[in-house]
């Protein structure tokens, strides 16, 4: 028996360290005093065990007893321990039912409502297109570097909401009964329309809208009167000075990206800049303030922008050089 490997427990269950505890074996009080010489790694086991056994050994008349029932206590140290259920009444059974409900209904809508929340976002890259089709039907064609989104649940009320960055062409779809469909730009204005074509610019420097066929109503978050727009009519705010401008223009000279090009029809050369930079993330420059009032008339495809500036450079008698990262316009 290899008893340098033997607990506490060990001990108090052999028959033999129990009559060397009790004295009553002179055999084991020879045995166990032999084996404490030899410095066991388990001695304080042994002492502790030792100590047990004769606290229970000073109490004579129930010393039988008493170890048996140490006995028992050890053997049952490794028995599962039983559960006795608590008598529950039918009224609290009922309470804990109706909060289990309550919470699984609660834990539903919160994340139906998450979810509902959530946005779909559609994006383009500088120099790219893209049609989105609308859950009801209506379409946009985003253009360079713009994002439009809009909430899961945003065609299901009674109004259709989307969110513009950018610039997009919509086409909005009439629904019976009539809905409602408002362009949010977070910046200068939102659109309202029913049923209509026009195109929208949302850009860091200026707010358009152009309206090519029906009817719709801007309404200007500065809480100055909303203007109703008509075919042909330009509606724009400019970031810096928030002066409002409205005018009869072509309205295909502002949706000319779509069929990929630029339309200048006696444009500024700065409205032109900012379009070359809006379409194509560059950055240029015009080497002096009278040459930013010169205009451009002309319809160039939309390729390379050092290819597009050689062009608009042409046109306006002008020449364009590159300095690291930067185009400029100058005379020379």
């Amino acid at each position: 028996m290899n008893y340098e490997n033997y607990t506490v427990d060990d001990f108090l269950m052999d028959d033999q360290f129990l009559a060397y505890c009790q004295g009553s074996d002179s055999a084991a009080v020879l045995f166990w005093e032999t084996w404490q010489l030899g410095k066991p790694p388990n001695i304080f086991a042994f002492q502790e065990a030792e100590r047990l056994c004769r606290l229970l050994n000073g109490q004579k008349p129930r010393l039988n007893e008493s170890l048996r029932e140490l006995d028992d206590l050890i053997r049952s140290r490794d028995r599962p321990v039983p559960i006795i259920p608590l008598p529950v009444s039918r009224g609290f059974q009922r309470w804990v039912v109706a909060a289990s409900v309550l919470l699984a209904i609660g834990l539903c809508w919160a994340g139906y409502q998450y979810w509902n929340n959530q946005y779909i976002s559609y994006e383009t890259g500088y120099n790219q297109q893209r049609t989105v089709s609308l859950p009801d039907g209506s379409r946009v064609v985003l253009n360079s570097h713009s994002v439009l989104r809009h909430r899961r649940n945003g065609f299901s009320g009674n109004e259709r909401v989307v969110e513009l960055t950018g610039e997009g062409y919509f086409s909005v779809r009439h629904l019976v009964p009539l809905t409602p469909f408002r362009v949010v730009t977070n910046d200068a204005f939102d659109v309202q329309v029913l049923g209509t074509e026009f195109t929208l610019s949302n850009r860091p420097t200026l707010h358009r809208v152009v309206l090519n066929s029906g009817r719709i109503r801007v309404s200007f978050h500065d809480n100055r009167p909303a203007v109703v727009m008509q075919p042909g009519q330009l509606v724009e705010v400019d970031d810096s000075t928030r002066r409002l401008r409205q005018r009869a223009v072509r309205a295909d000279q502002y949706n000319a990206w779509l069929r990929n090009q630029f339309l200048f029809d006696n444009t500024s050369l700065t409205d032109v800049i900012h379009q070359i930079e809006e379409q194509f993330g560059v950055t240029v420059q015009i080497d002096g303030d009278k040459l930013a009032e010169q205009t451009v008339t002309g319809i160039l495809p939309i390729s390379k922008p050092e290819t597009v500036l050689e062009a608009v450079a042409a046109l306006a008698q002008l020449k364009v050089r590159k300095t690291k990262n930067v185009f400029i316009l100058s005379k020379n």
